[in-house]
């Protein structure tokens, strides 16, 4: 699976994260990486790593195997529509931090229905 989250401020968009779910032999991972617009990598090292410790209907529980950035990572679902990612940052030096994003699913949407120039009206 893998989805993308963008960071949006005054219609100006400040970074997005792409991001994957991996089923392995030893179990699901999840990776991700931040880019800028222009899809340079905020991080210099590649992709963050997360392995799933934990799952039940309502939350995935993932654990960093090599530093505390973050340390823990959780999905919750809190409907159909609606998952919560709780993140428990611990860096080497400095004050942990939690980081709450709300994703909500977005409707499709339905496209404009056009003749276009390859579109020819059926005769009756």
């Amino acid at each position: 699976m893998e989805g993308m989250f963008r960071l949006i401020e005054a219609d100006k968009t400040l970074v997005i994260e792409f991001f994957t779910l991996v089923q392995k032999p030893d179990g699901i991972s999840f990776y991700f990486r931040h880019f800028t617009p222009s899809l340079a990598p905020w991080e210099k090292s590649d992709s963050t790593l997360l392995n799933l410790t934990s799952i039940n209907e309502k939350r995935s529980v993932f654990e960093n195997p090599v530093n505390g950035m973050p340390k823990s990572s959780s999905l919750i679902r809190i409907d159909a529509d609606t998952y919560v990612s709780h993140s428990e940052l611990v860096p080497e030096t400095g004050d942990p931090q939690v980081i709450e994003i709300t994703y909500k699913r977005q409707p499709p949407v339905t496209p404009a229905v056009s003749g276009g120039s390859g579109a020819h009206q059926k005769k009756p």
